[in-house]
């Protein structure tokens, strides 16, 4: 069987070895060197000396007897996983039963060598450094990867606080805008950017709530936003009932979407429900791969449905329909339903 490759160095492989033989000691040394390993290797016998070698000095590879006089190679095992975890440890050992070899791997040696057998010695060397390698490489890469993620959370964050910052900056100064405005056309105007992006800065909260999720409760938000428009009403009263399934859909269409579903209920409760009180039923479900959203109540009056739809906003609307792949629809022949709006869920999901 070829014997793994190791890896060239200018220095020799620092060899601790737990061994209380001089003439097995010699043989393990030979057995080495005749492979063309250059070794460097400490001998040690006591429990002491082997304890204060693994808690001060740096091995490549550990190598111990099972039998000793006053030292057992497992409590050896013990303190060299407690102080060198990464360093490969192989018994090498006149006897040791299978059940005595599983428990020391279980315990975490590497391996096991006869010494009748030897000759297995520098190829089993070889692997266990070659492994050994392989898992501090693994472990760079992983702790790399980790640290650059660490480095991009630390960044969203930052972005997160900036852009909620923005925001509220933005809305505050629409806020005295309007409070200065005479104009009562300017006041609407600018009350109506306020509430979109009050209804961004929801989506941009819901999103990134200190984790960075990469999924947008589109159900919630919908019912965040009914309750809280509904609730600022004067002088009519409208009821929000909802009837909606918990779904998620991909935050690239968080904004977008935030946007849509604003404009909808603000349209509505501007022009749908001008002169009376009423209910405002939102249902939101999936089929067929498809989001279906709809605004509906007991009846909507023919005026009522031809303002909602033929008011300010349609415009914005129709882009934002685009922008999502959605389908509007304000059925004429249902009284009970203002405006139904389908769109592909494109990796979005239901929750359980």
């Amino acid at each position: 069987m070829d014997q793994p490759a190791a890896t060239r160095s200018d220095r020799a492989l620092r060899v601790l070895l737990l061994e209380d033989s001089a003439l097995d000691v010699e043989l393990v040394t030979e057995t080495l060197a005749s492979a063309g390993l250059a070794v460097d290797i400490d001998n040690v016998v006591s429990s002491g000396d082997f304890a204060r070698a693994v808690r001060e000095m740096c091995w490549d590879i550990i190598l111990a007897d099972y039998f000793l006089p006053a030292f057992d190679g497992l409590s050896a095992l013990d303190l060299a996983r407690e102080f060198c975890p990464d360093t490969p440890f192989i018994f090498v050992s006149g006897t040791l039963g299978e059940e005595v070899a599983i428990e020391a791997m279980k315990r975490g040696a590497t391996d096991y060598v006869l010494k009748q057998r030897l000759e297995r010695l520098p190829a089993t060397v070889l692997r266990a450094l070659s492994e050994a390698r392989a898992r501090a490489e693994r472990q760079r890469a992983q702790d790399a990867l980790r640290e650059l993620l660490e480095e991009r959370t630390a960044l969203l964050h930052e972005l997160d606080h900036r852009v909620k910052n923005n925001l509220q900056l933005l809305l505050s100064l629409i806020g005295m805008d309007m409070r200065q405005a005479r104009n009562k056309e300017v006041r609407d105007a600018l009350g109506y950017m306020k509430q979109r992006l009050q209804a961004l800065a929801a989506a941009h909260r819901d999103l990134y709530d200190g984790q960075g999720s990469a999924r947008f409760d589109a159900a919630t938000f919908a019912r965040s936003l009914c309750e809280e428009l509904t609730a600022n009403l004067e002088p009519v009263r409208i009821t929000p009932e909802f009837d909606l399934e918990a779904i998620d859909v991909e935050a690239a269409k968080a904004a977008p979407m935030a946007l849509l579903f604003n404009e909808i209920v603000v349209n509505t409760l501007a022009h749908a429900y001008e002169h009376r009180h009423g209910k405002l039923k939102l249902e939101m479900n999936t089929r067929g791969g498809r989001l279906h959203f709809q605004l509906s109540d007991d009846r909507f009056s023919p005026e009522e449905k031809r303002a909602a739809r033929d008011s300010s906003t349609g415009t914005i609307l129709k882009a934002l329909a685009r922008q999502l792949e959605a389908d509007v629809e304000w059925p004429e022949d249902d009284p009970a339903t203002l405006v139904r709006i389908t769109m592909p869920m494109q990796g979005g999901s239901e929750r359980p």
